[in-house]
C-alpha cells in the first residue's frame, strides 16, 4: 500500500485556494508592496474571505491569524477528500507559532504587567493543532510541531508514518505561517539575508537567481489529506526521505547539501529519478548554492540534469508552510502535464513542454532538518 494525496487546499500570496494559486504561477503574476518605514518588500497579507462557518467558530474564540490560515487551508482539503463528518488525525507544522497572538499578548505584558486570562493557551504552538481539531469535531490525534523552515514536510513525515504503523486511517497534514509581524520581521533583518530591493523590481524574491535577491517573508497555509491506497489508485503518491545535517551552525548548512543528499537519495531509492525539482532556495546566497550542489550531485550520478524551479517568486519565503505550498504546487504540475518555470530565467522555461511523471520537492531549516518528498503521477 501506499499513501495517496486525496485532497489539497492552500491560501498565500498567490492565491486564496490551489486554483488560484495556479494562475498565478502559468501567468506569472506577483504583487508585493514596499514597507513605507524601512523601505524592505513585504507580500501582502493573503486576505480571507468571508466563511460563515469559521466566522461562526471564531465568535468568542481567540484565534491567532496563523490558525485562521490553517483553518482557510485546511477546511479546503478535508473537503476535497470528502472527509466531512469522518474522523482522522491532524499534524501541522509551524515554524514560529501564532506570532501575532504572542506579539500582541508581550506587548500588553509589556505596558501593563499582565495578560488576559487565555493568553497562555492562545500563544502556544499546540493552539493551532487544537483549533483544527475543534472546528472539524476529530477525536484523534491533534498535533502542531515546528521544525523551523521544514515543518510542514515533518508533519507530513510523521503522517505517513501514523499511516503505515496502522495507527491513523486518515491524516490531515500540512504547514501554516503568519509571520508578517515586526518582531519576525526584524530578527530576519538582523540576520542579514533579507533582500534589499527597489520599488521598481517586478519580482522582490528570486530564488535560484544568479546573484539571488535574498529573503522576502510571505504568509500562507497549505493542508494534504492522505490515506493509505492501492497500487492502481487514481491519485498523487508519495514517498519521503529526511536527514540532518550535523556539525553545522543553527542557521547553516553545509557548502554541498551533504544532508539535502541523504534526504533526496532516500526519497527517490531505487526509483527513476524525478522530472522536476522543487527547490526549498530561500533566495539567499548560500542556502541556494548549497541546494543547486547537493542537486547536482545526487542526479549527477546517473548523468542526469533535472530541471530545478521554485515558486518563492510568488509567495515568499513562508517558513514551515513552504514545503507543503511547493508539494501542492507539484501536484498541480503534474495534473496539468507541464512545468512551472521562474519568470527571470529562460532556463526552465526551455523545457516547459516537459510532461512530467513525478517531482521532488525540498525543504530545509534552521538546525539542518532536512525532508524531500518525491510525489509521482496518479
Amino acid at each position: 500500500m501506499r499513501v495517496g494525496i486525496v485532497g489539497m487546499g492552500t491560501v498565500s500570496a498567490a492565491g486564496t485556494d490551489a486554483a488560484s494559486s495556479w494562475n498565478t504561477y502559468e501567468q506569472k503574476l506577483t504583487t508585493w508592496k514596499v514597507d513605507k518605514v524601512t523601505g524592505l518588500p513585504i507580500y501582502p497579507v493573503a486576505q480571507l474571505p468571508a466563511r460563515p462557518t469559521i466566522a461562526t467558530f471564531t465568535a468568542g474564540y481567540a484565534v491567532d491569524r496563523t490558525g485562521l490560515l490553517a483553518l482557510h487551508a485546511a477546511d479546503q482539503a478535508v473537503a476535497a477528500a470528502g472527509w466531512s463528518g469522518k474522523d482522522f488525525s491532524i499534524l501541522v507544522g509551524c515554524s514560529r507559532g501564532p506570532t501575532q497572538a504572542w506579539e500582541k499578548g508581550y506587548g500588553t505584558f509589556s505596558r501593563e504587567g499582565t495578560v488576559p486570562p487565555r493568553t497562555s493557551p492562545a500563544t502556544t504552538l499546540g493552539s493551532i493543532g487544537f483549533t483544527l481539531a475543534e472546528y472539524f469535531g476529530v477525536e484523534q490525534i491533534a498535533s502542531s510541531l515546528s521544525v523551523t523552515c521544514s515543518s510542514g514536510l515533518h508533519a507530513l513525515l510523521h503522517g505517513v508514518a501514523l499511516l503505515r504503523s496502522g495507527m491513523a486511517e486518515r491524516v490531515l497534514v500540512g504547514g501554516t505561517e503568519a509571520p508578517l509581524t515586526p518582531f519576525t520581521l526584524e530578527q530576519l533583518r538582523a540576520l542579514r539575508v533579507y533582500a534589499w530591493v527597489d520599488a521598481n523590481t517586478q519580482y522582490a524574491c528570486r530564488p535560484l537567481a544568479s546573484p539571488p535577491s535574498g529573503m522576502v517573508v510571505g504568509e500562507g497555509a497549505a493542508f494534504l489529506a492522505l490515506e493509505l491506497v492501492g497500487a492502481t489508485a487514481l491519485v498523487p503518491t508519495l514517498e519521503v526521505g529526511f536527514c540532518r545535517e550535523a556539525g553545522v551552525s543553527k542557521t547553516g548548512i553545509t557548502p554541498t547539501g551533504e544532508g539535502l543528499q541523504r534526504a533526496m537519495h532516500q526519497a527517490i531509492g531505487m526509483s527513476e529519478l524525478p522530472d522536476i525539482v522543487i527547490a526549498h532556495a530561500p533566495g539567499t546566497r548560500r542556502g541556494d548554492a548549497a541546494e543547486r550542489a547537493a542537486i547536482g550531485a545526487v542526479f549527477g550520478e546517473r548523468g542526469a540534469d533535472p530541471t530545478v524551479t521554485s515558486l518563492k517568486w510568488a509567495t515568499g519565503h513562508t517558513f514551515g508552510a513552504s514545503g507543503p505550498l511547493g508539494l501542492v504546487a507539484g501536484v498541480q504540475m503534474l495534473e496539468a502535464g507541464r512545468v512551472v518555470g521562474l519568470p527571470y530565467s529562460a532556463a526552465v522555461d526551455e523545457k516547459s513542454d516537459l510532461a512530467p511523471n513525478s517531482i521532488l520537492v525540498n525543504a530545509t531549516g534552521f538546525g539542518g532538518n532536512v525532508v524531500s518528498v518525491v510525489v509521482e503521477k496518479a
